[in-house]
């Protein structure tokens, strides 16, 4: 499993901080949004999913987007690491994470 950016998992405004692949194996464009941070597939308005801003470890800033396929199979790893450690999950099906991240599996048709 390649190294990963841990996650703060959800932002205030409800997007989920999905893990990424390591700073160092990310392009400008991939940093940027502009592909998608896991497979480089060219991304547009329509068919981008947010992966959350972020600083980069490298003091930049990181505006990662991902297509539906690959942002829903990073939410899952999300939910899985997630929800081992998470005392809410435990006991409340309505952990937020927990439903952003379904759904957002969900949405990828996963």
């Amino acid at each position: 499993m390649p190294e990963t950016i841990q996650p703060a998992a959800l932002r205030t405004d409800g997007v989920l901080q999905l893990p990424l692949p390591a700073l160092s194996l990310l392009s400008d464009l991939q940093r940027r949004g502009a592909c998608c941070a896991w497979c480089r597939t060219t991304l547009t308005a329509e068919t981008a999913v947010d992966a959350g801003e972020r600083p980069a470890v490298d003091g930049g800033q990181l505006f990662p987007r991902g297509c539906r396929k690959c942002a829903g199979r990073a939410a899952y790893q999300l939910l899985w690491e997630h929800s081992r450690a998470c005392d809410v999950c435990r006991t409340d099906p309505t952990c937020p994470v927990s439903v952003a991240a379904t759904r957002l599996m969900q949405e990828a048709e996963l």
